[in-house]
């Protein structure tokens, strides 16, 4: 494993991933870290022609090299520290190998790739490697090519989405970009199956000061964080929605954010990152770049 910090970006030559690429760079360079940058070519699709006599996996890979590379200088140019590397396999496995050899502090992908035919749909790739990747995940959209200016932190109070408050303000004071820390604060109801209808599990009177003393713990984070990272434009609101991932929704189109930070859960040590339900909808129905930010000691097995 490398100890020297890097940031790995996938390349599928699909639109979204040039600007992944663009991204990558300009975090690297900010960040001062080396850019690191792979395709895979499945070997699923390759076995269609390991049978033919004319398979030459060496002049495959020779031709892959030379793509990738004058891919990346037509990108961003040659002023760069920059690896390389094309692999055979499974993308997904592939991605984990690079990921412990190369230890870096964030993999960024394209959020469409091959394969998907809705504009919001983030490819199989990219989902597989926020749910399960033991780094955080950067899914840029086809249009992000510049700084971020508007930023969302989702914020539940669990320890991380703290850590992705972090993150978040870490981003906007690099990039000068606003701040804001949204809660969604769902309504506790109950179902009273005799007459069909939904309730509220307690008495309305009390939702005031509930909303009351979820927006002060909420400007307490943000003070802290203000202050901690200097930011010049940082706001609080909560929202009262039925639906988690609508109320994100709904804010990032009123903030016109472009960059939406989020904690995901897991277990250490266990094969999967659950995302849950409100985390998986958001990352695959949001319009804008999202930062997918993994629980601490998470870590995922190849064995």
């Amino acid at each position: 494993m490398s100890s020297k910090k890097s940031i790995l970006v996938g390349i599928d030559y699909s639109p979204p991933s040039i600007n992944a690429l663009r991204e990558a760079a300009r975090i690297a360079n900010a960040c001062d870290l080396s850019l690191i940058c792979y395709h895979v070519l499945d070997q699923d699709i390759l076995a269609d022609f390991q049978s033919h006599e004319a398979y030459d996996e060496n002049g495959i890979l020779e031709f892959a090299y030379e793509k990738i590379e004058t891919f990346i200088c037509d990108v961003i140019g040659t002023a760069h520290d920059i690896e390389a590397f094309v692999n055979i396999g499974n993308p997904f496995l592939e991605t984990l190998k690079l990921i412990k050899e190369h230890n870096p502090e964030t993999l960024v992908l394209g959020s469409r790739g091959f394969g998907t035919i809705v504009p919001h749909t983030v490819g199989a790739l990219a989902s597989k490697c926020v749910r399960k990747a033991p780094v955080e995940v950067l899914l840029i959209r086809k249009d992000q090519d510049k700084p971020f200016h508007a930023i969302i932190a989702c914020i539940d109070f669990s320890d991380n989405s703290i850590r992705a408050a972090h993150r978040a303000a870490e981003i906007a004071r690099q990039d000068g970009a606003q701040l804001r820390l949204v809660h969604i604060y769902r309504p506790p109801i109950y179902a009273d199956s005799d007459i069909g209808w939904l309730g509220p599990a307690f008495p309305m009177i009390q939702e005031p000061s509930i909303i009351d003393d979820i927006s002060n713990r909420l400007e307490r984070l943000g003070y802290d964080l203000g202050k901690e990272y200097d930011l010049q434009d940082l706001s609080t609101v909560v929202h009262r929605y039925p639906s988690v991932t609508k109320g994100l929704y709904e804010s990032s189109k009123e903030m016109n954010a472009d960059l939406i930070v989020l904690g995901t859960r897991g277990r250490t040590g266990f094969r999967t990152l659950y995302l849950g339900t409100t985390a998986e909808s958001l990352i695959h129905g949001t319009p804008c770049s999202t930062l997918a930010v993994k629980p601490e000691g998470f870590t995922y097995s190849l064995d």
